[in-house]
């Protein structure tokens, strides 16, 4: 083992005695030659105004061809060397002397003068635009004597988009006229006008048990005054006291409100075939609720 270890210690040794002297004749030919005594561009400019410092030791290196090669060659970034008939004025630089600019006045920011009124105040800027106003129109139709029928109306009044409110009113309404026997005092006086009017040959007649007319006998419901008063005579040529009163009743007659809208085309048509299913209805403007 220990001749192993020699062996390859030597071995190292010759291989470095065989590259060291190779690698140092490789750095001197890399090397950069003597150029000579190296001077700021500045420092060319000041030894010129000594009276001392000859031209050519101020210009040494300068006009030597082979340090221009170099510096060139290590450098693409570095300027051409200036040829030695120019004189150190032409050399140096000029550079253009700006102008002084001159001074502008800076206006002050003016502030707006404030208004004479107070401004009030408003989380939108855009200003809202009024829209028209639209006025409702209000009507009613009507009338109707039952109440289906104010139904059936009701829903086609829906079916054009309407919103119709069933309104309802009842009241007296005379309904003909009675000739009468007024009332009598008993139930037996009432029974005994009765037999004796029938014994003179009135058979027409009816006798009222409650109400208003209790105790009276009727002799007949007449829709023609002229009728009722001829019948009414005649009553009385029997020796009968008689007289005409007027017959009322309680009827309720029905209608609709609603508030019209735009009509379109479609409603046209929609009141066309109300009004010939219901004829006798009548379509009125009113005040609105």
């Amino acid at each position: 083992m220990k001749w192993l270890f020699f062996i390859l210690l030597l071995a190292n040794l010759g291989m470095f005695i065989l590259v060291y002297p190779q690698k140092a004749e490789k750095s001197v030919e890399n090397s950069l030659p003597d150029v000579g005594e190296l001077f700021l561009y500045k420092e060319i400019a000041a030894l010129k105004t000594e009276p001392s410092v000859t031209d050519d030791v101020v210009l040494a290196g300068v006009n030597d061809p082979d340090a221009d090669q170099v510096q060139q060659d290590s450098s693409d970034d570095r300027t051409e060397t200036p040829d030695t008939d120019l004189s150190l004025e032409e050399l140096a630089p000029t550079e253009p002397i700006a102008e002084p600019l001159p001074e502008v006045p800076i206006a002050e920011a003016e502030t707006p003068a404030e208004p004479g009124f107070d401004v009030p105040e408003s989380d939108n800027a855009v200003a809202e635009i009024p829209t028209a106003e639209v006025i409702p129109v209000c009507r009613t139709i009507g009338y109707l004597v039952s109440r289906s029928d104010a139904e059936i109306v009701s829903v086609s009044l829906r079916a054009l988009g309407l919103k119709p409110e069933l309104q309802s009113e009842t009241s007296n309404e005379q309904a003909g006229v009675w000739v009468l026997i007024p009332p009598q005092a008993t139930r037996r006086e009432a029974i005994e006008i009765s037999n004796r009017l029938e014994r003179d040959g009135v058979s027409d007649l009816w006798r009222f048990t409650s109400g208003e007319l209790v105790h009276a006998i009727s002799l007949g419901l007449f829709r023609n005054e002229e009728r009722a008063e001829a019948r009414k005579n005649e009553i009385i040529d029997l020796g009968y006291e008689a007289i005409i009163k007027p017959r009322y009743r309680q009827k309720t007659k029905y209608w609709l409100y609603f508030q019209e809208g735009t009509p379109t085309s479609d409603n046209k048509k929609g009141w066309n075939d109300l009004f010939a299913k219901f004829p006798d209805l009548e379509a009125k403007e009113t005040a609105c609720r």
